[in-house]
C-alpha cells in the first residue's frame, strides 16, 4: 500500500532537503508554538448547573492531547459560521488537505460526518464526527474519533467559536484528544510535538482556503444583488 499523500509545507515548492527540514522542526518546536489556545466553554456548559457532562478528557485513563489554533476572518460572520458548519464542502476550500467528506444532508445536532485528511506527516487521518451542539452564527461542537491510518484510535471534542469584531470575524478552534490506551512518557511527549506541528500547518493552510472561500461568497451577493 502506497504512503498517503502529504500536504505542501509552503506554497513554495520543496526541496531535497524537505524531510530534513520537518525533522528538525519537529525536534526543535514547543507545543504550543506559532498558535493560539484559550480555554473554551461552550453555551451550553456555561448555563448548566455544573453537573453535565464534561469533556472525556476529564474522566479518561489514555493520553490527553490538547490543540488549538485561531483564525481571523475577513467577511460576515454568517457566510464563515455557514462554511465551517457544512463539512461536506471542506474539501472545496480546505485543499488538499480534505481527501473526501461525507455528511448527513442537514445540518442539525446528531448529523454524521465521515472526512478522510491528508496529513504533513507520514499517516492519514480518518474523522468520524458527530455534530453534538450548534449555536448559530457564534459556536460550533463536534465529538470525534480519529484514526491514525485506520489504527491508534483517539477520540475528543472538537469546537469552534465565532465572534464578529471591528477586524473581523475571530475563529478560534479548541480540540482535546484522548487516546485509548497510554504511552510511555518520552513517546506521549513526541506525539504531542507531532500533533501540534501537523495541526498547525493543516490550520494554516484552511485559513488561507477559508478566506477565499468566503471572498468568493460576498462576491456572489454583491453579483447577485447588482443583477436584481
Amino acid at each position: 500500500m502506497s504512503s498517503p499523500s502529504r500536504c505542501p509545507i509552503s506554497d513554495d515548492a520543496e526541496n531535497g532537503s524537505g524531510d530534513l527540514r520537518l525533522l528538525t522542526t519537529l525536534t526543535d518546536v514547543k507545543p504550543w508554538d506559532g498558535w493560539y489556545r484559550a480555554p473554551v466553554t461552550s453555551p451550553a456548559a456555561a448555563r448548566s448547573d455544573g453537573n453535565g457532562p464534561r469533556d472525556s478528557a476529564a474522566t479518561t485513563t489514555g493520553d490527553v492531547y490538547p490543540l488549538g489554533y485561531r483564525w481571523l476572518i475577513k467577511g460576515p460572520i454568517d457566510v464563515v459560521f455557514d462554511l465551517l458548519s457544512h463539512a461536506r464542502d471542506y474539501p472545496t476550500w480546505w485543499s488538499p488537505c480534505f481527501k473526501s467528506a461525507e455528511s448527513d444532508d442537514e445540518v442539525v445536532v446528531g448529523a454524521r460526518s465521515h472526512l478522510r485528511v491528508r496529513s504533513r506527516l507520514p499517516y492519514e487521518l480518518v474523522w468520524d464526527i458527530t455534530l453534538t451542539e450548534l449555536d448559530p452564527p457564534t459556536f460550533i461542537e463536534v465529538d470525534t474519533i480519529v484514526r491514525l491510518s485506520g489504527r491508534f484510535p483517539l477520540r475528543g471534542p472538537i469546537r469552534y467559536t465565532l465572534t464578529d469584531g471591528p477586524d473581523g470575524v475571530e475563529v478560534v478552534n479548541d480540540q482535546v484528544i484522548v487516546s485509548e490506551r497510554r504511552l510511555p512518557r518520552p513517546l506521549r511527549a513526541l506525539l504531542q510535538r507531532a500533533f501540534a506541528y501537523n495541526h498547525a500547518w493543516a490550520f494554516r493552510i484552511g485559513g488561507r482556503g477559508l478566506q477565499q472561500a468566503v471572498d468568493r461568497v460576498v462576491a456572489a451577493r454583491a453579483a447577485g444583488s447588482a443583477g436584481a
